[in-house]
């Protein structure tokens, strides 16, 4: 998440790595930086995928330049350039494997649309996302089951900006085809922010108040919980359910807020705000990784009055303990992104610590 993002998510909520144990215990982890190389250097970080304890990914920005970092196990550094300077955002990335990875976002210069990029293991082709509207299109998050199977979502708008509504499109390995998000009275209306797939014919995703399902046939809208302010960030799923995490305004400032889906509805996780740090004036989730529904990690900051910090809390089956994460500089710092490798204890968060500088990447 770009600064950019960061604050526009903060104003919405207000107006409205890592290494990580996928079979967790309650004991709280001592998260620390991951080397990097002098050319690894970035306004921020947005995503990050790691198929494998010794391979990452990590999207971001270079001024107007969209850039990608590579993780080859022992430090981070610049990867092959994407593009031009054309003022592209990189939102999202799934990697199936070291040479398969599918980045996406979108393009100011070439009219507001969806973008994707694909990586074959030393280069990045751009391809040709799907776009319902001329403009003011958007993609946000994409998960990949398969090299022929990835979902990605974001929003779409025909006012310029105004009247956005959900966007979901599927990669088959060679096309991207448009999938629609229909309510009861036609297109849903809301932004899509994550997404998380079980298989390919169960997928969940969020953004905002809104929540969606794919059960390998259509996507459709679902109930939340009522929560005053509640803005869902993040998701991630397993075998008997998906954890969403996010944030509320139920109180005097930006509070936590976990919901559950358990195939047939979603439900609050824990009481709002259970994950709050004590001394904090804001507490923001941005991303979470389950192992199963009593186990999962969320990262994301907290803020003081005169700064904020990097935050990750562990999910034991009954409370959000707090761990150890380092906040180097004198900057702002925030965690928006997190990735584990499959079958391994080990998981990687990315972020920004304010201005361009040295890119921010921890494991615990």
């Amino acid at each position: 998440m770009s600064p950019l993002r960061r604050l526009g998510l903060i104003a919405a909520v207000i107006g409205t790595v890592v290494l990580m144990s996928l079979t967790a215990n309650a004991a709280t982890s001592a998260w620390t930086v991951m080397p990097d190389e002098q050319s690894a250097t970035a306004d921020g970080l947005s995503a990050v995928s790691c198929p494998s304890v010794s391979f990452c990914l990590a999207l971001g920005s270079n001024g107007p330049e969209p850039e990608s970092f590579q993780w080859n196990g022992s430090a981070w550094a610049l990867s092959a350039r994407i593009g031009q300077e054309d003022e592209s955002n990189l939102n999202g990335i799934s990697c199936v494997s070291a040479t398969y990875c599918l980045a996406v976002g979108w393009n100011f210069y070439h009219g507001s649309t969806a973008a994707a990029w694909l990586w074959n293991g030393s280069s990045w082709s751009n391809l040709t996302a799907y776009n319902p509207a001329t403009k003011w299109n958007s993609l946000n998050a994409v998960k990949c089951v398969s090299a022929s199977y990835c979902e990605a979502v974001g929003s779409y708008s025909k006012y310029e900006g105004f009247g956005q509504h959900a966007l979901a499109e599927v990669w088959n390995g060679s096309t991207w085809t448009g999938q629609p998000v229909n309510g009861a009275k036609g297109p849903v209306p809301g932004v899509l922010d994550a997404v998380a797939c079980a298989s390919a014919s169960r997928c969940e995703a969020v953004g905002g108040g809104l929540a969606a399902g794919w059960n390998g046939t259509k996507w459709s809208p679902q109930g939340l919980p009522t929560v005053n302010g509640g803005q869902l960030h993040g998701v991630s799923c397993y075998r008997t359910g998906c954890t969403s995490v996010g944030t509320s305004s139920s109180g005097g400032g930006i509070e936590t807020l976990a919901e559950t889906w358990n195939g047939a509805r979603w439900a609050l996780q824990s009481p709002v705000g259970s994950g709050n740090v004590t001394e904090a004036v804001n507490t923001i989730w941005s991303a979470v990784h389950c192992g199963r529904a009593s186990n999962c990690t969320v990262v994301g900051e907290w803020d003081s009055a005169s700064n904020n910090y990097t935050l990750a809390e562990t999910w034991n089956g009954s409370k959000w303990v707090e761990d150890t994460t380092p906040s180097p500089g004198s900057g702002g710092h925030h965690l928006t992104a997190l990735s584990c490798a499959p079958g391994t204890q080990v998981c990687t968060a990315v972020g920004w610590t304010g201005g361009t500088g040295p890119i921010l990447a921890e494991r615990n």
